[in-house]
């Protein structure tokens, strides 16, 4: 599980920022929001537009993407456009089945600088620019690394780290991850498990042509609707006509026979319908899911449910979401340490402050006190507009 990140020079990050996603001490929904070792199921970042609450959540996909993707990267895109130079780098730490992984990078413009993996603080891979050295059991000289290819991902395909089964149970853990972003206009999601596509991907699923599994869920949280594949859907003056050579996904209303096809559903179907699968594979994979702008057209009950489901039935899985629904800060939901409030200041940068450092307790209003600023980031617009 994802203890924490620090982000230095990065995007909207001017100051040095560390992310801990470890519980405190507080026994808010300690049962079904943390996980083993005291590692919390993910986090929420609320605030302002363009307060940097995506740029965490990309820190997230970049590690994906740098261990592995293997489509050419773009770093230089997340250098911070506030400090000086070329550099930025990030720090990743995980804990898995007990043991501490911290793993370090730095990049110089479009390249990669330096590279560090410690394992229960033992030194197990360096890089500095295109050359580096490996200790899984023996060590290893690596001379003339491609400058955009990490040496950890090189080690991984290469070596499976000699078999060492902490880190490939770590990295088993990063490939069953998913990424979304539930924007409209850039819906996206990406798998890094191709093999396990037509269990996350609702499109991918659809070829099996049997809902029976995807409605029992659908069912559980008393949702509407339930879902129906077929090649051909039609209204009954034929109004709506759909045919496909391949299996078409459909929603059907409770209490009618008509079957709307997806692709003409409101908004909040289709993120509906593009969350469920990747969000119940999460909950039975340990794995992260990030979310961006969650509650892009999902009513307030709808994103309860679907944030509950995940707590109360993942083992040690994790989200980490962006929303602007404050009906969400509650602690019937998240605990005060799941939550951090984004502001940006033009001398400092992104500014974060973590819900639990003002010590709410279970019985206080959290979404009252982050409307009247107790825990920042909260905006402020102009809304009288009279003459």
């Amino acid at each position: 599980m994802l203890t924490g990140i620090t982000l230095k020079d990065y995007t909207t990050f001017i100051k040095e920022t560390t992310f801990d996603f470890k519980a405190t001490n507080s026994k808010i929904l300690n049962e079904t929001n943390v996980g083993d070792n005291r590692v919390l199921k993910g986090a929420l970042f609320v605030g302002e537009n363009a307060s940097g609450k995506t740029q965490v959540l990309q820190a997230i996909v970049l590690l994906f993407d740098l261990l592995l993707d293997n489509t050419e990267q773009n770093f230089i895109v997340k250098k911070s456009m506030y400090t000086k130079g070329t550099k930025f780098s990030l720090v990743y730490t995980f804990n898995v089945d007990g043991n501490d992984i911290k793993y370090s990078v730095e990049f110089d413009g479009n390249e990669i600088n330096s590279e560090k993996l410690f394992v229960n603080n033992e030194l197990k891979l360096e890089r500095l620019k295109k050359n580096g050295k490996t200790y899984f059991g023996e060590e290893k000289d690596n001379d003339n690394i491609n400058p955009s290819l990490a040496l950890l991902k090189l080690e991984y395909y290469n070596t499976r780290f000699n078999n060492d089964i902490v880190l490939n149970k770590w990295f088993d853990f990063l490939k069953n991850s998913i990424y979304i972003n539930c924007l409209f206009v850039r819906r996206t999601i990406k798998s890094y498990n191709p093999v396990k596509l037509p269990e996350q991907i609702i499109e991918k699923y659809a070829e099996s042509n049997d809902a029976t599994k995807l409605n029992k869920l659908i069912e559980k949280l008393g949702y509407n609707s339930e879902v129906v594949f077929n090649k051909q859907f039609s209204n009954t003056d034929k109004t709506i006509v759909i045919n496909s050579t391949k299996e078409t996904i459909g929603l059907k209303k409770k209490g009618t026979n008509f079957v709307m096809p997806l692709p003409l559903e409101s908004t909040g179907n289709k993120s509906f319908m593009n969350m469920i699968l990747p969000i119940n594979y999460v909950t039975k994979n340990n794995s992260i899911i990030i979310v961006d702008e969650f509650s892009s057209g999902l009513h307030n009950e709808l994103e309860e449910a679907l944030i509950k489901y995940f707590f109360n039935n993942s083992g040690n899985s994790q989200i980490f979401f962006t929303s602007h629904s404050t009906n969400l800060l509650d602690t019937s939901i998240l605990r005060p340490d799941q939550i951090y409030s984004f502001k940006f200041d033009a001398k400092e940068g992104t500014l974060i402050k973590r819900f639990s450092d003002e010590n709410p307790r279970e019985s206080q209003n959290i979404e009252k006190m982050y409307l009247n600023g107790v825990f920042d980031g909260m905006p402020k617009y102009n809304k009288e507009f009279k003459d």
